[in-house]
């Protein structure tokens, strides 16, 4: 039982949410809105920013909410707060809603963080979407530690995890990528829905900055087709990292063999729930949180493969590279970043005065 005599402040809750808007939402859209009053801390949807084409359902708006959920209670935690949480009321049959409550934030005891609380929370100013080429063969290779972190990660939060090892589901998880992202980049509405949340000022509090669009693929190779974002055009292809960029063929030269580019073959990371309820989804944006913040305290570099999620049919196909059990809410490529890259700049957030209410 919640102790009354220990509440939540406006100072807390303002801190609380400033950390909270640096959870990943899919495509940057920051679909969340909170306000509070003397019950605690409320985090509501934003139906606003729903992508209609990408994410008709609403299903990736609520995995994002539940990412922007665990960023709260561990930046309470970061504060020696001991948060409650309760979730919904959630309407299985509705899409979400922008005047229920998703969850509520309230305080039972002050207690100092656990060291692993306190690195989970610090990981969030150095948590960001990293598209870039990750290092090759053995150097970008996950240990045993890693993998098991990540899979307590998930476990912590609610999910499942499964890692896409072997080869036929390799294989099968890469092709089913393939056919998401081909009809996504030919279907016009997805690229203009895209082309709407790109952002090429700096100004921009949303949206997909240009500074986080990596080039084509014309000098990269990779097992996993990445989302090409760059919608608007202009940018130089991304080199592979670890490899060597083809030789220049210069006339009355002698010309060297060509090297061949190493190919990039991530961990790739399946997060999920054993049913499919809005609940499941939010412990499912909770889960893809807390496991980003695991990979970004032990150093490593993150992306999520989101095409596959986005096309039902095909999400449902994920099910068998997956072990055939339940339900895959995203999908995840990571590995060790190239230490020769400059570091990322922060993505855009929308101020605590334009998401936060105050009753």
């Amino acid at each position: 039982m919640v102790d009354t005599a220990v509440r939540l402040t406006e100072d807390d809750a303002r801190a609380i949410v400033a950390q909270a808007t640096l959870a990943p939402s899919i495509h940057n859209t920051q679909p969340w809105r909170w306000r509070f009053d003397a019950d605690g801390l409320h985090l509501f949807a934003d139906p606003e920013r729903l992508l209609h084409v990408a994410d008709p359902e609403g299903r990736q708006l609520l995995v994002s909410c539940g990412a922007a959920l665990t960023f709260a209670r561990l930046a309470a935690r970061s504060r020696g707060l001991l948060p409650v949480v309760a979730l919904g009321p959630l309407d299985d049959g509705a899409p979400p809603s922008a005047d229920v409550p998703l969850a509520t934030i309230a305080v039972a005891d002050r207690r100092p963080p656990a060291p692993a609380e306190a690195e989970l929370a610090a990981a969030m100013s150095n948590r960001h979407t990293d598209r870039r080429p990750f290092l090759t063969g053995e150097r970008g290779r996950l240990g045993a530690d890693d993998l098991a972190a990540l899979r307590r990660a998930a476990e912590a939060e609610s999910a499942w995890v499964r890692f896409v090892e072997s080869a036929d589901a390799r294989v099968e998880t890469s092709v089913l990528l393939s056919r998401a992202d081909w009809q996504e980049a030919h279907d016009p509405a997805y690229t203009e829905e895209l082309r709407h949340w790109s952002r090429t000022s700096p100004q921009a509090r949303d949206g997909i900055p240009r500074e986080a669009v990596v080039g084509g693929a014309a000098t990269r190779q990779s097992e996993f087709v990445l989302r090409d974002f760059d919608v608007v055009g202009g940018l130089e292809p991304a080199g592979a990292a670890g490899s060597s960029e083809p030789a220049v063929e210069r006339p009355g030269m002698e010309q060297p063999a060509v090297e061949r580019l190493a190919v990039e073959r991530p961990t790739v990371v399946a997060i999920g729930t054993d049913s499919d309820r809005p609940t499941d989804r939010l412990l499912a944006g909770g889960a893809t949180g807390r496991v980003l913040l695991t990979a970004t305290a032990r150093g490593l570099a993150a992306s999520p493969l989101g095409q596959v999620l986005d096309v039902s049919a095909i999400r449902e196909l994920m099910r068998s590279a997956t072990g055939g059990i339940g339900h895959v809410q995203m999908l995840l490529r990571l590995g060790r970043p190239d230490p020769d890259q400059p570091p990322l700049a922060a993505t855009p957030r929308r101020p605590v005065e334009e998401i936060l209410d105050i009753a």
